[in-house]
């Protein structure tokens, strides 16, 4: 009767613990979601940021160019 008793407490602590293994995992498989759209987000502000600092170092060249020609 005893062991009996014994294999039911293991069994209910074992359900309860793959329950919260169960939601850990769900949790982490939604962090892993976020953090790949974080990714996709940042990848294009950094191509967005890329583009700018191309821009602004052709402006800078053109502006040189200008000085330049007008210090000769």
């Amino acid at each position: 009767m005893l062991a009996v008793i014994g294999a039911m407490v293991v069994i209910t602590w074992q359900h309860g613990k793959n329950r919260a293994l169960i939601q850990l995992l769900e949790n982490s498989r939604t962090q892993d979601v976020n953090h790949i759209d974080k990714i996709f987000d940042l990848e294009q502000e950094n191509a967005d940021l890329m583009d700018d600092v191309l821009r602004l170092e052709l402006d800078n060249a053109v502006l040189n160019d200008s000085i330049n020609k007008l210090n000769k």
